[in-house]
């Protein structure tokens, strides 16, 4: 029995997190129909029961849902709106003799616009301050690039996407050849103002659909989707070129040696991928360094 009741409970702990998160994951425009159905469907029933019953708990779950998900601006407008709610009903208090003072002391000032209003004042920081520790989480701190884990979560989304609609996808993997001999002559200061630089330089050549990543300490990976070999070659080739010119100008001895394969309905996975990449990145370097080493993988 005890063996049973646990297995219930964990079973009910996996479907409640799950359904917190499916309410604090929905875009703006099912948040907006959910929180609105909700609020309604409190209204009614706010309407329908004695006055004296509070309310107030149900409209701030979706004060909360709504500026977790929509911002403080969403937050505000449904705390005026359960306000608004909120003194209607109380104002049914004053057929039974309760004076209107207290009324508007139980408003204003204690259960209800005080407490609607501090769920915003806390719940839009703590959403900030989630959403900049989710983005730590992916980006690399030096360059803005993504960072290798984001960069393999993506890969294997256009893995997927791309098993079920048969469209290839390209990736290549960037080695800064001599950015050792610069952190070694210029400092490493330098060669962190190298690293942004490339990695601006090649945001600039690619597509917003395209995604670069700092996959190592100087290695770089970018993921061309929807896109084959002949596109994500040329882009390659453009960045080589830009870079190239940003190198002298700065008098930086160095070059790019670039490993890229297209893949059609891969049957590897997301680090497999990386893998045949960085090998072929590596031929590039065998070969003579500042060169692209091309080839269809799948």
């Amino acid at each position: 029995m005890p063996k049973t009741l646990a297995a219930v409970l964990a079973l009910t702990r996996t479907a409640w997190l799950r359904f917190v998160q499916a309410l604090f994951t929905m875009d703006a425009q099912t948040t907006l129909l959910v929180c609105s159905f909700i609020f309604v469907g409190i209204a009614i029933v706010d309407y329908v029961t004695p006055p004296q019953l509070n309310m107030t708990f149900a409209y701030v779950l979706v004060i909360l849902l709504a500026t977790w998900n929509l911002g403080a601006w969403a937050g505000v407008a449904y705390a005026f709106l359960s306000s608004a709610m909120q003194f209607a009903m109380l104002m049914q208090l004053r057929a039974a003799a309760v004076p209107l003072f207290s009324v508007y002391w139980n408003v204003i000032l204690v259960n209800r616009m005080f407490t609607f209003f501090v769920a915003v004042g806390l719940t839009a920081p703590l959403r900030k301050l989630y959403d900049r520790e989710h983005l730590r989480a992916r980006v690399d701190a030096l360059t803005g690039a993504m960072n290798r884990q984001h960069f393999l979560e993506m890969l294997t989304l256009e893995i997927a996407r791309s098993r079920r609609s048969g469209e290839a996808f390209s990736v290549a993997y960037l080695d800064c050849d001599g950015l050792k001999a610069v952190n070694d002559r210029n400092g490493h200061r330098e060669g962190d103002a190298l690293l942004k630089s490339l990695v601006d330089s090649v945001c600039r050549a690619l597509r917003v659909t395209d995604v670069v990543a700092r996959l190592g300490g100087d290695e770089f990976g970018i993921l061309f989707p929807n896109t084959g070999g002949s596109r994500s070659v040329q882009a390659l080739e453009r960045i080589r070129a830009d870079l190239r010119r940003i190198f002298e100008a700065q008098g930086w001895r160095c070059s790019l040696s670039i490993g890229a394969a297209t893949f059609r309905r891969p049957m590897h996975g997301p680090e497999e991928i990386v893998s045949t990449c960085d090998a072929l990145m590596y031929r590039a370097k065998a070969g003579g360094k500042d060169r692209i080493v091309y080839e269809l993988a799948a």
